[in-house]
């Protein structure tokens, strides 16, 4: 029979302590940035294009947007995940980061003049991303979709419609998985939405 000495029970204690820390509510994210990092590789087009997002989506009385829920592991909601940015304020600016990258001078706008020649409108954007906390681990779905209308010279010519979908598990830096969730999803629907954009743009 194993002899708990009082030095083996405090480490014991210790063990448990920790456990319940790393396995606790107080590791997992509460509100999200979005730290973008671009893609694209390659030059397609050139000039001005504005980017607009007329910001429909307003924030709650707290200013900020509710953008995901993160539960424990019986799949009670636990908390609320914000973000200081509009879902397609972080669609506008992902856009930003890849569309310059393609060779465009980006001109973000709530509204684009009339006639311009290159035009790229956020018509709807949505961000979800959800947490599951649980010992020892934290779990992470994000969903984002973008509706997007593409105008040449004050006439639309194309309407676009993309989503990307992304899990994944953390057992260490738990209160960053949301956020490279969050990274990860919006390149995946990038890779998807700027070819298109650009050859609409272009033809």
């Amino acid at each position: 029979m194993l002899h708990f000495t009082p030095r083996r029970r405090n480490l014991l204690a210790l063990s448990l302590m920790a456990l319940l820390i790393l396995g606790g509510c107080a590791t997992y994210t509460r509100q999200v940035v979005l730290r973008y990092d671009p893609i694209t590789t390659s030059r397609f087009g050139g000039g001005d294009l504005y980017l607009i997002n007329a910001e429909l989506q307003p924030p709650t009385a707290s200013g900020a947007w509710a953008i995901g829920n993160t539960k424990n592991g019986d799949g009670v909601m636990v908390d609320t995940l914000w973000s200081g940015v509009s879902p397609a304020g972080l669609v506008q600016s992902a856009l930003h980061r890849e569309l310059s990258q393609t060779g465009y001078a980006v001109i973000p706008a709530k509204k684009a003049p009339d006639m311009y020649s290159k035009v790229v409108e956020i018509t709807e954007a949505t961000v979800n991303v959800d947490q599951i906390t649980k010992i020892p681990q934290v779990d992470a779905t994000c969903t984002v979709s973008v509706s997007l209308t593409v105008l040449k010279n004050g006439t639309p010519v194309r309407k676009l419609h993309y989503e990307a979908k992304g899990s994944d598990l953390a057992i260490k830096d738990r209160d960053r998985l949301a956020e490279t969730m969050l990274r990860t999803t919006m390149q995946d629907l990038m890779k998807q939405a700027i070819p298109d954009i650009v050859s609409n743009l272009e033809q």
